[in-house]
């Protein structure tokens, strides 16, 4: 649906989710990019930590890296 909407719009959308898939919130910590349901402080529930951040940043520019490349 997300990607439809942005395709409607215009938009290009970048799925950042699937990379994360693997690293679910079920995880231990170090293995999971997702926080769990009641996550350690300072961290915020079901939201990427660090290293999920990092994935979907790196997923992100790989995505206008490649739109950049075809122009």
């Amino acid at each position: 649906m997300i990607a439809d909407q942005a395709a409607a719009d215009g938009a290009r959308f970048v799925d950042t989710y699937t990379p994360t898939v693997v690293h679910d919130m079920c995880k231990p910590t170090g293995e999971r990019w997702i926080e769990p349901l009641i996550a350690p402080a300072p961290a915020a529930p079901a939201h990427p930590n660090a290293q999920g951040q990092q994935t979907m940043a790196a997923t992100v520019e790989h995505a206008v890296r490649c739109a950049a490349h075809r122009r």
